[in-house]
């Protein structure tokens, strides 16, 4: 759903004998991109700052149980919906493939719900298109993302693809980089003043109608993300931080503060620190508490990330566990579980 901005009018005084003003409702605005009907401006928005960075990276804090009763407080058909390709609620998808990233769920609910309108509708119209990646303004959705959990996924992963060019002082893809001036689609003059604001214009590269300077009145573009984050951001009592770790995607766990992660999405360390990930390097960190790197497999050649799970024989099972050492994992080969929990990927002989 998109802003609409509203003009005021003032009524001239009546002449005597004159009638009243025509009051006819004016018709919705219909978003030329996505569809979707553009709800009323509110707040606006610094094109140049829409969202803090922690906006989008934060929420470690947010459980399943808590996108449940938001989705049912909003009427939401994912209320009810388990994705088949999955086997998994929406409320834990959204939690599980964001948290995969190191993106915020909270993000990812204002995404779906900007793209495709399903947070806030009772039909799954859109389902198959939910955060609109993979699906360009000029064409149809690439058959490999469609599906609300390959929606999720794809989002949580583009984002944070663009967020670790950023950090390493890369453009994005689509040339945005903090503090560099470039022209958005609608067309407007934005200079990004965080990596956030940055990679929400690689993702969507509109300003739209909630922006304060600028921005086309028929698009919601990235300012509409700013717009529901902000509103949802307030609408449900969130845990948004967690004082006990971060969770990780990559352990399918929460770890302990101080702990060093080597992602699965794209092999670059993170360390948690005060509930949330930060960093994105090649080389570990020096004062990690506890580390999950990727295990050396010889009988693959290659590095692993953690929960991986390898038959080295025809007997023995094995899974990547913390510091890089091998656990035995008896029942991997048939239940896809270890010592680690869920295999992140099973290779048999």
């Amino acid at each position: 759903m998109k802003l609409r901005l509203c003009v005021l009018l003032v009524p001239a005084l009546l002449a005597a004998g004159c009638g009243p003003l025509d009051e006819t409702p004016s018709e919705p605005v219909i978003d030329e991109l996505t569809g979707q009907v553009l709800q009323e401006a509110t707040t606006k928005y610094d094109m140049h700052r829409l969202l803090e960075d922690s906006d989008v990276t934060g929420g470690t804090g947010i459980t399943p149980a808590q996108v449940q009763a938001f989705l049912q407080q909003q009427g939401s058909y994912l209320a009810g919906y388990t994705d088949p390709a999955y086997g998994k609620t929406a409320a834990t998808l959204i939690v599980e493939r964001s948290r995969a990233s190191n993106i915020s769920p909270l993000y990812m609910l204002a995404r779906i719900q900007g793209e495709s309108s399903l947070i806030q509708s009772g039909t799954s119209t859109n389902l198959s298109k939910a955060t609109g990646c993979g699906c360009p303004d000029t064409s149809g959705c690439d058959a490999q993302y469609v599906g609300f959990g390959k929606q999720v996924e794809c989002a949580a992963k583009k984002m944070r693809g663009y967020l670790t060019d950023l950090e390493a002082g890369r453009a994005t893809i689509s040339g945005w980089k903090t503090g560099v001036t470039k022209s958005t689609s609608d067309p407007c003059t934005v200079t990004p003043v965080n990596n956030a604001t940055a990679a929400l214009y690689t993702y969507t590269p509109w300003v739209g109608a909630y922006a304060i300077q600028c921005g086309r009145t028929t698009v919601g573009g990235s300012s509409l993300m700013a717009s529901i984050y902000n509103r949802y951001k307030t609408a449900y009592p969130w845990t948004l931080t967690t004082a006990e770790g971060c969770y990780s995607g990559t352990v399918d766990a929460t770890v302990p503060e101080g702990s060093c992660v080597q992602s699965s999405s794209d092999a670059l360390w993170r360390q948690c620190s005060q509930g949330v990930f930060i960093g994105g390097t090649t080389a570990k960190p020096s004062n990690c508490n506890v580390s999950f790197p990727y295990c050396v497999s010889t009988r693959l050649g290659r590095g692993v990330p953690t929960r991986t799970c390898v038959q080295v024989s025809s007997t023995v099972w094995q899974q990547c566990g913390a510091e890089g050492v091998w656990r035995d994992a008896p029942g991997a080969g048939t239940t896809g579980v270890g010592p680690m929990g869920t295999c992140y990927a099973t290779y048999a002989l």
